[in-house]
């Protein structure tokens, strides 16, 4: 008998949400990528470096229901700028998360946000000038980020109030994993007035499909 007490004391430590954990799959449309364009920097005209492909763009999906709330991550989160570009086109965090904008370019970049969700303005730097400037999003939302001198950079940090959430894929497929079971919304954004939502019941062990078709347009 004793030499199964190994065994049943590792079984005993497996997380209860590793055991009972599901999972949500599923798609949504998503618009072409945007077309590149040659970029200057707003006050000199001129541009150092050579300017990246637009990243494509992709929505972000999360879990929402009754007693789902945030857990901000104790690491940072970064956003970088890379080759005059966001390094994505939209970045989904918890409420309360705090993210960074390194800058990887040669030239100045200048990261602000008018959005209601979030308003700051991280100032003029350089990628020598470290560290990089910190923001701490700490209401949901929906925050587009530009960069004040090439005026051509855009992004989004999504701030939800939930720890279940993800990125679709370039092709708009979603994996949400380690997921209670339970009956949830499962909501999705796109921009501003693009929004899709349904309701969706997870059970453990298993993957639920929800495939979205035309977004609920806000006004």
């Amino acid at each position: 008998m004793r030499s199964f007490m190994p065994a049943l004391l590792a079984a005993l430590a497996i997380p209860a949400a590793a055991v009972t954990a599901g999972t949500v799959t599923g798609t949504i449309p998503l618009p072409p990528r945007p077309a590149g364009r040659i970029a200057v920097e707003k006050y000199t005209g001129t541009i150092s470096g050579k300017v990246g492909v637009p990243p494509p763009p992709c929505a972000g999906v999360w879990i929402e229901g009754p007693g789902v709330t945030a857990r901000a991550p104790a690491a940072k989160v970064a956003l970088a700028q890379h080759g005059y570009q966001f390094a994505r086109s939209l970045l989904v965090v918890s409420r309360g998360t705090t993210v960074e904008f390194p800058n990887n370019d040669n030239d100045y970049h200048n990261v602000f946000s008018l959005s209601r969700a979030k308003k700051f303005d991280a100032g003029r730097y350089k990628k020598s000038e470290t560290p990089a400037p910190v923001v701490t999003f700490d209401k949901a939302g929906f925050v587009r980020v530009k960069c004040e001198i090439h005026d051509h950079m855009n992004a989004v940090v999504l701030v939800v109030d939930s720890p279940w959430f993800t990125v679709t894929d370039a092709a708009g497929k979603f994996t949400l994993t380690g997921v209670p079971p339970g009956s949830y919304t499962l909501r999705a954004q796109l921009d501003e007035k693009s929004q899709w939502s349904a309701p969706v019941t997870v059970t453990s062990g298993a993957a639920a499909t929800v495939n979205f078709s035309k977004p609920n347009l806000t006004p």
